[in-house]
C-alpha cells in the first residue's frame, strides 16, 4: 500500500516476537531484517537498510544452502541498495549470484527469475548499456508470462521500464507502444491479488509516461492535442497520486510528497508551453494550483486534523483520550530515539520493547481516529478537506493594495516564480542551469562562516573571504530569483513563500548590485530596504494562520522565558536601562571578539533584559533562569497572546522532529527540558505572535515537496498566527538590540513584518552589528497585522 512506516511498525513486532521465540540465527528472522531493510529503504533511510540486509545475508549464508530462495531475496536486496547508491558493479554482482541461483532452484520459468532480469536490466541501463537493459527487461516480460504463478501486477512495470528507456531515447513512438501495452495488465487484470493500491500505482506510472511523451512530442511537432493530451494524463496521474497517499503515516507521506513535487514540476512545464504558445492566462490559474497543492501538505492536513478534532461536536471523554494517547506515543517515541542516540542498536532487547509499546498505542490511536471519522461526520469532512485557495482568492480576499504574493516552485529543471498583486498576476520559469545548491551553501557560509567560529579559528583573512562569498552569492540568487520578476514586485510589502532549499535564503539579504564599499554594510544594497518582507508555508496555510480561530482567548498579553539568564530578577532591575541611545546614535556596543551565540548552553548574559524588555511594552510576564521550565511553559503558554522564548535552540537536518528548544534544567527530574518539534504536536497555544529568539528555529529537515521540518514550522502547527524565527545562530548581544526596536514598533502600532524591518536597518547603522549575520537571520512567517 505504500504505508513503509507502518509496516516498519508490524516488522519490527514480528522481530521482537522471532527473537524471543525462535532467536537471532533462524530463516524467520532473517527475513524479519529484510522485511525491516526493506521499509527502511522505501522510507529513504538507506544507512540502516544496508544494516539490516546485511544481517539477513549473514545469517542466511550461514545456515542456508547456496541455492536457497531466501539467500536470493538477500542479495536482490542488498543489490537494489547498491544499485540505487550508484555502485552498479557491486550491485550486478548480487544480482548475478541471485539469477544462477534461481535458475538451480527452479526447473522453468519462474517470477522470481522475471524479477532478476528487471533487477539486471536496470543495472545496465544506468550503465548507458541501452540495448542489453532493453533484452533483459524483454526476458522479464517473456519469463513472468510463461510462469505457471503469473503475478499480473509486475508485467506493468516491465513494460513501463522498456517505455521510459525509448522515452528517454527520443523514440516516442516505441515509447508509446510499451506504455500502453502496459495499460493492458492493469485494466484486464484477473489476479485477486492485484489490490487497488498497486493497482493504483501502476496506473500513477503510465499517466506520468503518457503526459510526458505527449509533451515530448508537442515539442516536437507543435500539435495542440499533444500538449492538452499530457495535461489530461497530469491531471489524472495527481488525482491518483493524492488519492493513494491520502490515509497513510506521516513517514510515508513525507516520500510520497517528493514524487507529488516531481509530478508537479511536469505539469508545470506543459502548462508554461501553453501560455507560451497561446497566451492562456487558465494555465498560470492552473499552475498556482499544483504550485500550492505540492507545499507543506502534511502540515496543512495537520492543521486540519486539529482543527476537526476541535469543531466537530466530539466528546470531551473521547477528545480526552485522543490527547492522552498522543501524549504517549510522543513519550515513547523519544524514548526509543533516546536509545538510539546512545547507541543502542534498533535489534536491541531494550528498543524492541519500547517498539512493541509504540505498536500497541499506535494501533489504539488509529482504532479511535476510525471511530471518530465513522461516528462524526463533521470530522471526517473536516479532516479529509484540502482544498487549496485559488489565485483569485489571493487577489480578491488574501492581499491588500500594498501587498504582492512572491511564491517559488523549485524543480529539478526549472524554477516557475509566481508573482500576484490585487490587480494582476503572472508567471515566469527560469531555467534550473546554475548551481543552486552550490550558491545557497555559499551564501550560507558567507553569512555565517566567520562568526560561526570560535574565536582562536577567526582570521582577518577569513573575514574578508567570508564576505567574498557572501556579495558574490547574493547578487547571483538576485539576478536569478528577483531580477526575472522585479518589474511586478511595485508593492512596498512582499509575502515570499519559498521552495526546497530557498526556505534557507534571507531574502532581505539578497543585493540588487555590488557594494560601493565592503567594509560599511549600510551601504549595501540590500532587498531588504526596499521592502518590507515576510513569510508563508503556501498561499493556503497563510490563509489558514490568518483565519486561525484559536479554542480559547487569551487572557495575558505576553509571557517571556529567558532559562539561560544567570543574574536573577534583583540583579535584572537594578542593571536594567530600557535606553535605545545606542541604536540612535550608531556607537558599538558589541567588540568584534563578543560571540556569546545561543546555541551552546552556555549563559545568555542579553536574554534578561530582552525579556524584561518585552514585557515592559507589552504589560506582560516573564521568567529566568530556573522559573523558565519546559513544565511552566506547558502550563502557562496557552493563556497568552504573545509568546516570546530567549534560550538556545538546536536544529537536526536528519529528523526534523527533534529539533528543539533548550529550557532551564530541573535536577530531581527525569525529563531532559528540550521541548522538541514532537512534543510541539501535543500543544495548543492561542498566540497571535510567537517569537523564537534562539539559534536556528527555522533550519531542520529538508523534506522535498514538504518544506524544512523545523520548530517555527511546529508552532504554526500549534496554533500560532505569526512567528518571528531564525535561519542560523542567534548572537546574544545584538539579538537583545533588534527585540527591543522591534517591541517598540509593534507597541507604536506597526506591522510585524515593518517593525521587524525597522528594528533590522536600526541595527544595520550599528557599526558592530550591521554584517546580516546579526540581523538577516531573523525572519517573519504568518499573519503579519498589527497587534492590537
Amino acid at each position: 500500500m505504500g504505508d513503509y512506516e507502518k509496516a516498519l511498525e508490524y516488522h519490527q513486532m514480528a522481530l521482537n516476537i522471532r527473537l524471543k521465540t525462535i532467536g537471532k540465527y533462524h530463516i524467520e528472522t532473517a527475513n524479519s531484517y529484510l522485511c525491516i531493510g526493506n521499509s527502511l529503504w522505501n522510507l529513504k533511510n538507506r544507512t540502516k537498510a544496508n544494516y539490516f540486509f546485511d544481517l539477513a545475508k549473514n545469517i542466511n549464508e550461514n545456515i542456508l544452502e547456496n541455492d536457497h530462495p531466501n539467500l536470493c531475496y538477500s542479495y536482490d536486496c542488498l543489490g537494489l541498495l547498491l544499485n540505487e547508491e550508484g555502485k552498479h558493479n557491486e550491485s550486478i554482482y548480487y544480482f548475478n549470484k541471485s539469477l544462477e541461483a534461481k535458475k538451480k532452484i527452479y526447473v522453468s520459468e519462474h517470477s522470481d527469475i522475471a524479477d532478476s532480469y528487471s533487477y539486471i536490466g536496470s543495472v545496465l541501463y544506468q550503465r548507458g548499456e541501452v540495448d542489453s537493459a532493453i533484452n533483459y527487461y524483454k526476458k522479464a516480460i517473456y519469463t513472468q508470462l510463461k510462469a505457471k504463478t503469473i503475478y499480473k501486477n509486475k508485467l506493468p512495470s516491465f513494460y513501463q521500464s522498456i517505455s521510459q528507456i525509448f522515452l528517454d531515447q527520443q523514440e516516442y513512438g516505441k515509447a508509446i507502444i510499451y506504455a500502453d501495452s502496459s495499460l493492458i495488465y492493469i485494466t484486464n487484470n484477473d489476479s485477486k491479488s492485484l489490490e487497488g493500491t498497486t493497482l493504483k500505482h501502476n496506473l500513477l506510472n503510465f499517466y506520468y509516461l503518457k503526459s510526458i511523451i505527449n509533451r515530448k512530442l508537442y515539442k516536437k511537432h507543435g500539435s495542440d492535442d499533444f500538449i492538452f493530451e499530457s495535461m489530461k494524463y497530469f491531471n489524472e496521474a495527481a488525482v491518483t497520486l493524492e488519492d493513494q497517499i491520502k490515509r497513510l503515516s506521516n513517514s510515508s507521506k513525507f516520500i510520497w510528497a517528493k514524487e507529488i513535487h516531481s509530478l508537479y514540476e511536469n505539469a508545470l512545464i506543459s502548462n508554461q508551453l501553453v501560455f507560451q504558445k497561446k497566451n492562456d492566462w487558465k494555465s498560470v490559474r492552473e499552475s498556482f494550483i499544483y504550485s500550492e497543492r505540492s507545499k507543506s501538505l502534511l502540515l496543512y492536513q495537520s492543521i486540519q486534523e486539529s482543527d476537526a478534532l476541535s469543531f466537530a461536536n466530539i466528546p470531551d471523554t473521547l477528545l480526552e483520550k485522543e490527547y492522552d494517547l498522543r501524549i504517549d506515543i510522543t513519550y515513547y517515541d523519544k524514548k526509543r530515539q533516546e536509545k538510539l542516540s546512545e547507541g543502542l542498536e534498533e535489534t536491541d532487547t531494550t528498543v524492541l520493547a519500547i517498539s512493541s509499546k509504540l505498536f500497541d498505542l499506535n494501533r489504539e490511536y488509529e482504532a479511535l481516529k476510525e471511530r471518530f471519522e465513522t461516528e462524526y461526520p463533521d470530522y471526517y469532512q473536516l479532516k479529509y478537506d484540502l482544498s487549496t485557495v485559488s489565485l483569485e482568492y489571493v487577489q480578491d480576499t488574501l492581499l491588500t493594495t500594498d501587498q504582492t504574493l512572491l511564491e517559488y516552485f523549485v524543480g529539478d529543471s526549472s524554477i516557475f516564480i509566481f508573482t500576484v498583486g490585487k490587480d494582476k498576476y503572472d508567471v515566469v520559469e527560469v531555467k534550473r542551469d546554475f548551481p543552486l545548491v552550490e550558491w545557497v551553501r555559499q551564501l550560507q557560509n558567507g553569512l555565517t562562516g566567520y562568526y560561526a567560529l570560535p574565536l582562536a579559528q577567526r582570521t582577518d583573512d577569513l573575514y574578508g573571504e567570508t564576505i567574498r562569498q557572501y556579495s558574490e552569492a547574493s547578487q547571483q540568487l538576485y539576478d536569478k530569483l528577483i531580477a526575472p520578476v522585479k518589474e511586478q514586485l511595485n508593492t512596498p510589502e512582499l509575502i515570499i513563500v519559498p521552495d526546497g532549499l530557498l526556505g534557507y535564503v534571507p531574502f532581505g539579504a539578497l543585493l540588487s548590485g555590488a557594494p560601493k564599499r565592503t567594509s560599511i554594510f549600510d551601504t549595501y544594497p540590500f532587498l531588504e530596504k526596499e521592502y518590507n518582507i515576510s513569510y508563508c508555508y503556501s498561499a493556503t496555510l497563510l490563509r489558514e494562520m490568518k483565519e486561525k480561530q484559536h479554542k480559547q482567548q487569551p487572557t495575558g498579553s505576553l509571557v517571556a522565558f529567558a532559562p539561560f539568564y544567570e543574574g536573577g530578577y534583583a540583579k535584572l532591575d537594578s542593571t536594567f536601562s530600557l535606553s535605545f541611545d545606542t541604536l540612535a546614535n550608531g556607537q558599538d556596543t558589541l567588540t568584534f571578539n563578543d560571540v556569546v551565540t545561543r546555541k551552546d548552553f552556555n549563559s545568555l548574559p542579553a536574554s534578561g533584559e530582552e525579556v524584561k524588555t518585552a514585557s515592559l511594552f507589552w504589560d506582560g510576564d516573564y521568567y529566568l533562569n530556573t522559573d523558565a521550565t519546559e513544565e511552566r511553559f506547558h502550563e502557562v503558554a496557552g493563556n497568552y497572546r504573545i509568546v516570546h522564548l530567549s534560550t538556545h535552540g538546536v536544529a537536526d537536518s536528519r529528523s526534523g522532529d527533534y529539533s528543539y528548544l533548550a529550557f532551564a534544567e530541573q535536577k530531581d527530574s527525569i525529563e531532559n527540558e528540550f521541548l522538541y518539534v514532537r512534543d510541539l504536536y501535543n500543544t495548543q497555544l492561542n498566540a497571535d505572535l510567537v517569537t523564537l529568539s534562539a539559534c536556528e528555529t527555522a533550519a531542520g529537515e529538508l523534506q522535498r515537496g514538504e518544506g524544512i521540518i523545523s520548530l517555527a514550522r511546529a508552532f504554526a502547527y500549534a496554533g500560532a498566527k505569526s512567528i518571528v524565527t531564525t535561519l542560523w545562530l542567534a548572537n546574544d548581544a545584538a539579538t537583545r538590540d533588534l527585540m527591543k526596536s522591534f517591541y517598540q514598533q509593534l507597541q507604536n502600532g506597526q506591522t510585524k513584518d515593518v517593525a521587524l524591518q525597522k528594528a533590522k536597518l536600526d541595527l544595520l547603522k550599528n557599526r558592530a552589528y550591521a554584517h546580516p549575520f546579526f540581523w538577516a537571520g531573523f525572519v517573519p512567517v504568518g499573519d503579519m497585522r498589527a497587534l492590537k
